[in-house]
């Protein structure tokens, strides 16, 4: 058996990320392909089964919803399921994912009426927002979905 020699740091952390994106080069799962490769001090965020939390909408700041950040959604790449709090409501549905393309629903969702009136116009800009959605990336640990005229919202992942 033959020995290797890692040299500390780097190659650990890129076996991590090969890892984590294992799918991404292998045959028959064209789907997963890695966001960005990750800077100095920076870790790769994968878009799957991450929990994503509400930074902006429309350009507007998102607000907390009681003792969360904000409103939340999250991809589960095995059921291609989407899913999240939108404020206050909780919604649910498919999600298509094809390199840099992204489509979510048919979204449903709960009919709870906010108190919060601002709450209320924010879940319906990221509701909307999710409906418009047809690319994604990642830049900087912001996810970015753009709809076809432009950046629609921008969440961080929720560590």
């Amino acid at each position: 058996m033959r020995r290797m020699n890692i040299k500390a740091g780097r190659s650990v952390r890129w076996l991590g990320l090969a890892l984590t994106l294992g799918a991404c080069t292998m045959p028959g799962s064209p789907d997963r392909v890695p966001a960005t490769a990750p800077s100095a001090g920076e870790q790769a965020v994968a878009l799957e089964n991450t929990t994503w939390t509400l930074v902006d909408v429309g350009g507007q700041a998102a607000r907390p919803i009681g003792s969360l950040a904000g409103p939340t959604l999250r991809l589960d790449a095995a059921e291609k399921r989407a899913s999240g709090n939108a404020g206050c409501n909780q919604y649910g549905g498919s999600y298509t994912l094809s390199g840099g393309s992204l489509q979510l629903g048919p979204l449903a969702s709960t009919r709870r009426a906010c108190v919060d009136e601002a709450l209320t116009r924010q879940e319906t800009a990221f509701l909307r927002a999710l409906d418009e959605t047809r690319s994604w990336r990642i830049t900087d640990g912001a996810l970015i979905l753009s709809s076809a005229s432009g950046q629609v919202a921008r969440l961080a992942a929720t560590r």
